[in-house]
């Protein structure tokens, strides 16, 4: 019986010192928030930026509690860094491979509500196999591959489907390395 009445204290005693270890202190908004909710939520923050992840955002119950995480340095969860990283390389630029793109937007079509359908011609003084396009806009942005090449000196019409609030807001660059782009959706064009 005491042999048992022991085991139990220490059990006890190794409870109570790792739950020390493992209980760690977080800020207030960090105990209080659904952690879960803001990670699902961050990579529409990174994409749509504070202003517009606010305004299409404004009703949930801890927006603003996230918002002070993705704001806090020291959070962090996994895939967080990836997802940093791919964004950066988008603000920085692409690489053009020494070759000149010009890319024109040729016609946009309204198919449903915020989703256009994008007609664009891509020139090119170099040949260029397979070339692949980031098409962005406010609500969404992808690789757009393409099967077709390009020739030198020829022009090469594309067309894919966007959603957005409006025209004005679609861009098309040219991607020439992809390697760059791995955690970002991928097209057929």
């Amino acid at each position: 019986m005491r042999r048992q009445y022991i085991t139990n204290i220490g059990l006890l005693f190794a409870i109570g010192i790792l739950s020390s270890v493992l209980v760690l202190p977080v800020s207030t908004v960090e105990g209080r928030v659904n952690q879960n909710k803001c990670i699902s939520m961050y990579e529409k923050y990174k994409e749509l930026g504070e202003q517009k992840f606010r305004e299409k955002y404004k009703y949930k119950s801890d927006l603003h509690d996230c918002i002070k995480l993705y704001k806090n340095p020291d959070w962090y969860f996994v895939g967080k860094s990836k997802i940093d990283k791919n964004f950066e390389k988008i603000q920085s630029g692409f690489k053009n491979n020494n070759a000149k793109i010009d890319i024109k937007v040729t016609s946009t079509t309204l198919l449903g509500k915020e989703k256009y359908l994008v007609k664009f011609q891509a020139c090119s003084e170099k040949s260029i196999q397979r070339p692949s396009f980031l098409i962005e806009s406010k609500l969404e942005w992808f690789i757009a591959e393409s099967g077709k090449s390009m020739q030198a000196g020829k022009c090469q019409s594309y067309h894919t489907q966007i959603n957005s609030k409006d025209t004005a807001q679609i861009k098309i660059q040219y991607v020439s390395d992809l390697t760059e782009f791995t955690n970002i959706k991928y097209r057929k064009i």
